[in-house]
């Protein structure tokens, strides 16, 4: 008897759609990813304007929230340069994938193993390592979106690995022959930090305090929302389609997240570049039999379930949507 493996762990690709009408979907290009990161750019030096002439506080506020946020989106390019199809050019996925990361002070080499992993192990309970357990009450809601222990494991990591250092967990999912290069890529990310802390000290500027790092903390939060809608409360499970959610956000929101709502589509298919994903998700869709929520009602139905949790004194993992 021949065991059905398409749904198990570790994953290794779907055979849901035939390699013929795949085809045409893996192609990449260099143009797309530029010119959605040269607009997304562009996003970020508009609101950069924005705040310079915002005389009012409250106003300056909300602008570089707003600003905060067009460059915590970021990760979605950094995301796509992981996977090698922001564009077709090795070179040009390698350079703009370090650059976003020392942008969002997250190591691009730890990022690309860690999320392999998470593509291999989608929803594992323990080998998973960005699987983020259903939240234990409101509390613990507020932790994920404010992003508290998010900006913990980050700095921790980036100080950690600048003196060399890896985890146990880390040995599971980062290759050995990469931990070099890992802990030079933080080492310099370190420097390059320290560097811009002496200048702005000498200078007495706080250009990187209001246009950078500030805003940086304000707009991770927004990101946060989106990124718990993607499997937050979906199955344990190695089927794709059932332990990941798409969601249909604003054409704006999508744009900004480089069409990664579209996220089962996305892991079924790794290998899709981001501009391709919304006619891909026509081709996916009849497969499914998913609920395509809104981000909003993703989190009114977490939050709805956390109080269920409460009042039965259970703890349900699993959402209706």
């Amino acid at each position: 008897m021949k065991i059905n493996t398409e749904y198990q762990w570790p994953y290794h690709g779907s055979k849901l759609i035939s390699k013929d009408k795949l085809r045409p979907f893996l192609k990449r290009n260099n143009i797309s990813g530029i010119i959605h990161l040269c607009i997304h750019l562009g996003l970020i030096l508009f609101s950069g304007i924005l705040i310079h002439f915002s005389a009012n506080i409250f106003l300056k506020i909300l602008v570089m929230t707003a600003h905060g946020s067009f460059i915590a989106f970021l990760y979605a390019g950094l995301h796509e340069c992981i996977h090698k199809s922001a564009f077709k050019n090795k070179r040009l996925n390698e350079i703009v994938g370090y650059f976003i990361g020392f942008v969002l002070l997250r190591s691009f080499l730890n990022g690309r193993y860690r999320h392999m992993a998470h593509h291999t192990f989608t929803q594992h309970p323990e080998k998973d390592p960005d699987k983020v357990d259903f939240p234990s009450g409101y509390i613990d809601y507020l932790k994920h979106v404010t992003s508290f222990t998010l900006w913990i494991r980050i700095i921790e990591n980036l100080f950690r690995h600048s003196l060399g250092k890896t985890s146990e967990s880390e040995k599971n999912y980062i290759p050995e022959s990469e931990i070099k290069s890992l802990i030079f890529e933080s080492r310099m990310m370190s420097i390059g930090y320290i560097l811009i802390i002496f200048l702005s000290i000498y200078f007495s500027s706080t250009f990187f305090l209001i246009y950078w790092f500030i805003p940086r903390i304000l707009g991770e939060p927004f990101l946060r929302l989106v990124r718990m809608v993607e499997h937050t409360g979906k199955d344990e499970t190695a089927d794709m389609i059932h332990n990941t959610r798409t969601s249909f956000p604003s054409a704006f929101l999508k744009f900004l997240y480089w069409n990664m709502p579209y996220h089962i589509e996305h892991h079924l298919y790794a290998s899709v570049p981001f501009h391709k994903l919304p006619k891909f998700h026509n081709l996916i869709k009849p497969h499914t039999d998913e609920v395509e929520s809104s981000i909003l009602s993703v989190h009114i139905e977490i939050l709805k379930q956390i109080w269920k949790n409460k009042k039965n004194k259970k703890k349900e993992n699993l959402l209706s949507i």
